[in-house]
């Protein structure tokens, strides 16, 4: 076996680290010059409630960075700067942008996930998410939530969105929902995707067992009798159902 002398052994080691230094160098050299051949976007949220598109993001770069970020070499791409604007949009919850060495930018976007729509408000057109994030519907996608209207003040609104975020942990409720309308008196009206017919909740309480009372009349009553039977089912009472 062949042994290396002390300052033999250190030459070689010192030599390794100076050429792997090197290397470094001249690869980090030629990333920082690499161009941006490839924008990729993925976004993160149901199909159904999807507020944001590619088509959108895309607009919003060329909006934001002059000539958009194809042909931009690395050194001249800030991925915490696009980072901070697309999370500035407020239906982007978080975003992740990483530039890979094939010249790949890759935009990662997780969407907030809207639980209803008010119309008809004074503060306009907007979604609720379930952080309770308010979204301007305008310049988004139209995402398949109920529309609430009605007597919409701030209180009720709460109750609005209260209520909504029930409907979409509920598969039934969220299949059956259309829409959700305020009275005059403060009631709380589901109404359904079956024709003329309203379904009065009444206030938030005990909305579960509710729709658990309802759901058991649809599929015992209304079953047999037609879904069209009643124009008015009234949850409000409890341990009851009255129907018209």
């Amino acid at each position: 076996m062949v042994k290396f002398k002390p300052y033999l052994r250190k030459s070689i080691y010192i030599l390794t680290l100076t050429v792997l230094g090197a290397l470094f160098v001249v690869l980090k050299n030629k990333q920082t010059q690499q161009v941006c051949e490839k924008l990729t976007i993925e976004i993160e949220a149901p199909v159904e409630k999807q507020l944001i598109t590619q088509r959108l993001i895309n607009d919003k770069i060329s909006e934001w960075f002059s000539g958009g970020l194809l042909g931009t070499t690395q050194e001249n791409l800030s991925l915490p700067t696009i980072e901070k604007q697309l999370e500035g949009m407020p239906a982007v919850l978080e975003a992740e942008v990483s530039f890979d060495l094939r010249g790949e930018l890759k935009i990662q976007i997780e969407q907030r996930v809207p639980v209803v729509r008010i119309m008809g408000n004074d503060e306009g057109d907007y979604y609720i998410a379930k952080d309770f994030t308010i979204i301007p519907a305008l310049g988004t996608d139209v995402a398949r939530v109920p529309i609430a209207n009605g007597r919409l003040t701030k209180a009720m609104i709460k109750k609005v969105y209260t209520l909504s975020t029930y409907v979409q942990e509920n598969a039934f409720m969220e299949a059956l929902t259309e829409q959700i309308f305020v009275e005059s008196n403060g009631d709380l009206v589901i109404i359904p995707k079956i024709k003329n017919q309203r379904i009065i909740i009444g206030d938030n309480e005990h909305v579960e067992e509710k729709f658990s009372k309802l759901m058991q009349f649809y599929s015992d009553g209304l079953n047999y009798l037609g879904w069209d039977k009643y124009t008015i089912i009234n949850l409000k009472y409890k341990d009851q159902i009255v129907c018209k």
